[in-house]
């Protein structure tokens, strides 16, 4: 068989990017992930030298596919930055780029080597360039093959022991399997595909491996989805009553209002949910719920005013805040410290905080958002080349953030039950290695704390939300999410949302969440499926050579 049409080539490769875009949630559908790159694949396998260049194939299928995922990023509401909506176009213009790297690497094997198993290697490839993306300032794994199953939980349950990266390698070898398949019908006399499975032993082996990839989690899932229903936890694990605070403040606006108005509407929510239930244990606010409350709250954290309220419910607050600290005077102070309004000459750094005040001592814990937000929030790599923080500054908020030393437990007593929180800050939701360092320490209750209000009424908010969720079922923690406008809400380690306040309304709920001190295989040994997937990368390559 040839695929020789350039009108066929750019078909396939854009017909992969549908469908591995149809696959990502919140759509239904991710079932097509599994042959998503199959189009592609194939027109690459039997691709001859033509007039496009299968470097164009490749773009093609990637950019269709962020395209299709991410194109909310630019936010096209009505108040939207112009450099939110550069960003936003940017991202889906040159990101697919990234993507050149696997297939330069499987293409250079694919030259020397025999195709087929140089296909073989593809999934390897592919994985361990999928996991390295996610490391380093640029890293962005949001758009990881294994996240197209976020929706189907029933299958998504073994991560709990390869993390997000075996959902990945699953996807990749089914879509080599069924490239494979394809082209040994191809190959074969046309007959009927039934008595082509039937008289083709390698077509049958690569049926019943499919099969095994397909329906084998769901058995695993079957086996522990007892352990994990939420009824059964309440009775075996020591508990907290956690709540969640839903302000809905718009973020275009929501630097230039009145710091005090945001306070009181929060706690007056907060007051709200515990007129229904005082034995309120913790209450989350957003990100950056109090912008700048006071010179002595952000920078000294003179806690007064909120612990007053804390010892009078007897509840403790979980609230994001941007933190200041200022340096030493200095006659070369780094190029990326800010200089402070009022004194041209103090420099400062700011960090995107977290901070969590009891109700029972005077201390509190403070977290320092460690994974930023690429360009948005931090400028990468800004130590090397300073000189681009003049080209490139967020106007919205405060921008250019730093960055925090790492996971790090917030840790108060409750009724003598330590409760050991690892809050998690917006967008480090999506990096699987990070959450699962902060369990391994000892956190026994997650939360995510968002503001993902700039994306109004687009599918964004719903997808962070759905990450969440697999965050939870790697690490095996009950979950609390509060985002400025939502989704806010609790998710269970079997990854089912077990409640969920309404999007773009005030709102506060809470719930009682079980506390979790044992650790999954994931979260004690982290990315241990990529050793594995470099493993068989070299045999296979080795074998590969020793044949030719």
């Amino acid at each position: 068989m040839k695929i020789n049409k350039i009108s066929t080539q750019i078909f396939l490769a854009v017909l992969s990017g549908i469908l591995l875009a149809a696959s990502f949630p919140p759509l239904p559908l991710p079932i097509l992930a599994f042959v998503g790159l199959v189009p592609l694949l194939t027109t690459l396998f039997y691709f001859e030298k033509t007039k496009i260049s299968k470097y164009l194939l490749v773009y093609l299928t990637f950019f269709v596919y962020h395209a299709g995922t991410l194109w909310w990023i630019s936010s096209w509401s009505e108040k939207t930055d112009t450099f939110l909506l550069l960003a936003g176009l940017a991202l889906d213009i040159f990101h697919p780029f990234f993507f050149f790297v696997p297939f330069i690497i499987y293409f250079m094997i694919n030259k020397r080597l025999n195709k087929i198993l140089s296909l073989y290697l593809f999934p390897a490839i592919y994985l361990i360039y999928e996991w390295a993306f996610g490391l380093g300032d640029m890293g962005f794994t949001w758009m990881a093959l294994g996240n197209t199953q976020m929706l189907n939980i029933h299958w998504i349950q073994f991560i709990d022991i390869t993390g997000i990266w075996g959902a990945s390698a699953l996807i990749l070898f089914t879509n080599v399997f069924i490239t494979h398949l394809l082209i040994l019908y191809a190959q074969s006399e046309r007959m009927r595909f039934l008595k082509f499975l039937m008289n083709n032993k390698t077509a049958s082996w690569l049926l019943i491996g499919i099969s095994i990839i397909i329906f084998a989690p769901y058995f695993y899932s079957l086996s522990i989805i007892q352990k994990y229903d939420y009824k059964n936890m309440l009775k075996k694990n020591k508990l907290i009553n956690v709540a969640v605070v839903q302000p809905n403040i718009n973020p275009w606006d929501k630097w230039e209002s009145d710091t005090y108005q945001q306070y009181n509407l929060l706690l007056h929510l907060s007051d709200s949910i515990m007129q229904y239930d005082n034995s309120i244990d913790l209450l989350v606010f957003p990100e950056t719920a109090l912008p700048l409350l006071s010179y002595d709250f952000n920078t000294m954290k003179d806690v007064s005013l909120i612990k007053n309220w804390c010892k009078v419910r007897n509840a403790a607050i979980l609230t994001g805040l941007p933190e200041f600290e200022f340096l030493t005077k200095s006659n070369n102070y780094p190029p990326f410290a800010k200089k402070w309004p009022n004194d041209t000459n103090l420099r400062y750094y700011a960090y995107n905080s977290s901070i969590l005040i009891p109700p029972d001592s005077t201390n509190f814990s403070v977290y320092r958002k460690s994974r930023l937000t690429p360009f948005a929030e931090y400028v990468p790599y800004q130590d090397v080349l300073p000189v681009l923080l003049k080209w490139i500054n967020w106007g919205v908020g405060i921008s250019n953030w730093n960055k925090g030393q790492g996971p790090q437990t917030m840790t108060y007593n409750r009724n003598d039950n330590i409760v050991n929180v690892g809050n998690i800050i917006c967008i480090e939701s999506i990096y699987p290695d990070y959450v699962a360092k902060l369990t391994k320490k000892g956190a026994n209750l997650l939360t995510v704390i968002t503001n993902d209000g700039w994306y109004d009424y687009t599918i964004g908010p719903r997808q962070h939300y759905y990450i969440a969720v697999t965050r939870a079922i790697e690490n095996r923690r009950f979950l609390a999410r509060a985002a400025n406008t939502g989704v806010s809400g609790f998710i269970s380690p079997y990854g089912v949302s077990l409640q969920e306040l309404p999007q773009y309304q005030q709102a506060s709920t809470n719930m009682m969440l079980p506390l979790i001190e044992e650790q999954t295989i994931y979260t004690k040994y982290g990315d241990w499926i990529i050793y594995v997937g470099l493993s068989y990368f070299i045999i296979l390559l080795l074998i590969a050579i020793i044949q030719k």
